[in-house]
């Protein structure tokens, strides 16, 4: 009887060693996302543009490929968020170079559930150039550097969107 018990425990042992193993060799595996986006721009000089904006992440051949717009950039790993910069220069124009090689007056992003848009605002005498962002409901205003809007990856696809290096107005 103790050589049977010794058995079965060896295999148990063999057993949890191999699964210990395996959890200790995976690592965790983003799944390919595709999500569509609707971009319209108003450029400085007064030309409008709508566009698809799309966002995705495929693995290829031991690698990811991570495409945004019309860019494409190959990757060891899956990307955690990608971050959009909006540059104010001199107060009049913006630059967000990921959307178009000239200055902007404003721009729509629809994606994944979230509307981001760029406007000159009148009303808002303290944002800079009097420019404001809104997410969704929030708005904000330029800060003294470039503004940043970054989208937080998870294996669905866009978790979510945070505007950073900007703030909020008072109410």
């Amino acid at each position: 009887m103790p050589a049977r018990y010794n058995g079965t425990m060896m295999k148990n042992c063999i057993a949890a060693s191999v699964l210990v193993l395996l959890l200790l060799l995976s690592t965790k595996v983003f799944a390919d996302f595709s999500v569509e986006g609707k971009l319209a721009l108003q450029f400085a000089d007064g030309q409008q543009q709508q566009q698809a904006f799309p966002m995705q992440l495929i693995r290829e051949q031991g690698s990811y490929i991570f495409s945004v717009g019309s860019q494409q950039t190959r990757l060891n790993a899956p990307l955690q968020k990608y971050s959009l910069a909006l540059i104010l220069q001199n107060d009049q124009d913006v630059w967000v170079t990921d959307f178009a090689n000239q200055p902007l007056n404003g721009f729509t992003l629809e994606i994944a559930g979230y509307q981001i848009t760029l406007r000159r605002d009148p009303q808002a005498r303290a944002a800079r150039g009097r420019y404001v962002v809104q997410l969704n409901d929030e708005i904000f205003y330029f800060s003294r550097g470039p503004g940043q809007i970054n989208f937080v990856f998870n294996e669905q696809g866009i978790a979510e969107v945070q505007v950073k290096s900007m703030f909020k107005p008072r109410r």
